[in-house]
């Protein structure tokens, strides 16, 4: 299928979705267009830090290991630059592979470090964005954007309108910090690592069923619907310490 009936063949998927699997698209538009890990970003900047609304990922199941790095020096600074920017920009994503356990994914290391960032029209104070990580050498990278950066910006747009159709985040709003146990922080903070429930499980010497328990009350606490938006709102409360700090002991 040449470029055209990519293009198309994708669209016509979106706009046949009666319930919309986010996942579900970023990973064809990863498969189609042949690149590395695809993440979408919803947020908005307040008066001191970037907020995120929802973070999707490519694989499902990195979505709360990605939120987390977004809010990290130096995949937030690559994040504030997209925000910032009017058209796609080159950016550097290898913090996301170099930060996944290579036991769990040996190919990922080959993932050049290389992407691009395509800025969003969001709602009045709102960001968004979508970060394609390259599966091409930097001398091929070049070739790729001039082919396909048209085609993947259009695609973005539609999926970004039918991600604000189909649900909007909440307003942003002052609160008192969400009160969470030691075990649920504990907990929060090897998903946001980028373990499964049963390596979390492993770590803290608990069942699978009680760190799931955890994760559950966690996600109620925190009035939020996946463990994506419980590390992004968790990292934003203070709730659990910043990745950098609390590997670093």
């Amino acid at each position: 299928m040449g470029q055209q009936g990519v293009y198309f063949e994708l669209l016509d998927w979106l706009d046949r979705q009666d319930r919309l699997e986010p996942s579900t698209f970023l990973l064809k538009l990863q498969s189609r267009y042949t690149t590395g890990d695809i993440i979408y970003v919803d947020g908005a900047i307040g008066s001191e830090r970037l907020k995120l609304h929802r973070v999707v990922h490519s694989r499902s199941s990195d979505g709360a290991r990605a939120a987390r790095l977004l809010l990290e020096r130096p995949l937030l600074e690559q994040l504030l630059r997209v925000f910032a920017a009017l058209e796609p920009v080159q950016i550097d994503l290898g913090a996301l592979s170099r930060s996944r356990s290579p036991r769990r994914e040996p190919t990922d290391l080959h993932i050049p470090a290389h992407g691009v960032g395509y800025p969003l029209i969001s709602r009045p104070g709102g960001r968004a964005c979508l970060l394609v990580q390259a599966k091409h050498e930097m001398d091929q990278w070049p070739d790729w954007r001039r082919r396909h950066d048209r085609d993947v910006l259009s695609l973005a747009v539609r999926f970004h309108a039918l991600m604000a159709k189909d649900g909007p985040p909440k307003a942003p709003r002052r609160r008192f910090k969400t009160l969470l146990t030691r075990r649920e922080s504990e907990t929060l903070a090897w998903i946001a690592a980028g373990k499964s429930y049963w390596e979390a499980a492993i770590i803290l010497g608990i069942s699978e069923r009680t760190v799931r328990y955890f994760m559950a009350n966690a996600r109620h606490k925190l009035d939020v619907v996946n463990n994506a938006q419980a590390v992004a709102e968790a990292v934003w409360q203070g709730l659990i310490p910043r990745l950098s700090d609390w590997t670093s002991g």
